[in-house]
């Protein structure tokens, strides 16, 4: 997959741009406040349809506007094109389409177009609550399986409504329908035993993945990743094993106001050299091991689709020495279209990165001229 051409409309700060890209290494070159993140903000919503930056859409719209506009021209590995549109109206009323075709749900986009960021929010992958590394792993699962998406959608919907239950009577004391939240957790033990078995299935690939990205990197460190399910499991049904688990937890849920077992708590962790990383590990360690973990998303997500996402790399050498950025400039530029952000082109050359070439282009974030 690669981006050829992108068009912004009332973006952040550009009125209106459009930019062509080369099929390899896109160099953005700008200063501070430039807009150089700006142009990966637009690619990764019209992959996704939201920014890594902010979920709502009214941060991104140009001062004084209310909407914006982004428009893309995708090419996959057959050398198809396809055109993607992306316009909000309104805080409320956000369209999409690809080629012109309107879609009805975020999910019909979710794996289609490929990405792969890291940005210095990524950082919290390592460094934040185990919410984030959920919504991660969440992500990446939805692009390349369209049940486990639906089955998150579903328990999502089954959870809202139990916890307004909970809520109401810890808050309020309003009385527990008993046969009701009986029912949801029925249902709710389905829905959860397929999303363990989807996660245990596919996270056990990610893993065969991450250690071998992060062995390429480094060789003195041993990292291990742990997937660790909130309700034990055991030889049976896991359906079953749900059903008791959430039976047995709902005097204490009734208690607190809310559902306190179920795979909206799971964990997963990362450990170095049999430490949890979050805790004890250093700066750099941390986003050597984020670069594994970006690393083994790109593959993973290229292995299931057979598609070569496209990377997004935001302050990328920021952490790490000389000799690991060689080696991750190398390992990219193997057929991947890349978009690295630089303030400073010296500093790129000092990485590793070679600025001549047919297979690299150099775009000036700073110089980018308003359309008509």
């Amino acid at each position: 997959m690669l981006i050829k051409s992108l068009t912004m409309i009332d973006f952040r700060k550009y009125e209106q741009v459009s930019m062509d890209f080369g099929h390899y290494t896109n160099i953005l070159h700008g200063e501070n406040g430039a807009g150089k993140t700006t142009i990966l903000e637009a690619i990764h919503s019209l992959g996704y349809t939201r920014s890594f930056k902010t979920r709502l859409d009214a941060d991104l719209s140009r001062h004084g506007q209310i909407g914006y506009q982004l428009k893309g021209l995708f090419s996959d590995r057959q050398g198809d094109e396809h055109e993607v549109r992306l316009k909000v109206e309104s805080p409320r009323k956000k369209l999409v389409s690809v080629n012109n075709e309107n879609l009805t749900s975020r999910a019909q986009i979710i794996g289609k177009f490929p990405l792969v960021s890291l940005t210095p929010e990524d950082s919290e992958l390592t460094f934040g609550s185990p919410e984030i590394r959920r919504l991660f792993f969440n992500k990446l699962l939805a692009q390349v399986d369209p049940h486990y998406l639906e089955n998150l959608q579903k328990y999502a919907r089954i959870l809202k409504q139990r916890n307004a239950l909970l809520q109401a009577y810890a808050n309020n004391g309003v009385a527990i329908d008993r046969v009701l939240i009986s029912t949801l957790d029925d249902q709710r033990a389905g829905v959860a035993s397929l999303i363990h078995e989807a996660r245990s299935k596919h996270i056990s690939e990610f893993k065969k993945l991450l250690y071998e990205a992060y062995g390429e990197l480094e060789t003195e460190n041993s990292l291990k990743m742990a997937f660790i399910s909130n309700v034990r499991i055991s030889a049976g049904s896991i359906e079953s094993i749900y059903r008791s688990a959430f039976q047995e937890s709902l005097g204490e849920d009734m208690r607190k106001g809310q559902t306190s077992r179920g795979p909206h708590r799971d964990m997963f962790t990362f450990f170095l050299n049999t430490k949890d990383l979050r805790k004890f590990g250093s700066q750099g360690e941390h986003k050597l091991v984020l670069v594994a973990i970006k690393f083994a998303e790109g593959r993973f997500l290229e292995n299931f689709l057979e598609e070569p996402p496209v990377f997004l790399l935001d302050d990328l050498f920021a952490e790490l020495d000389v000799k690991r950025s060689m080696m991750i400039v190398e390992s990219l530029q193997g057929g991947h279209q890349i978009f690295i952000t630089a303030t400073d082109l010296a500093d790129l050359r000092h990485h590793g990165l070679k600025l001549e070439g047919d297979t690299l282009q150099i775009i000036d974030a700073g110089k980018i001229q308003t359309n008509g």
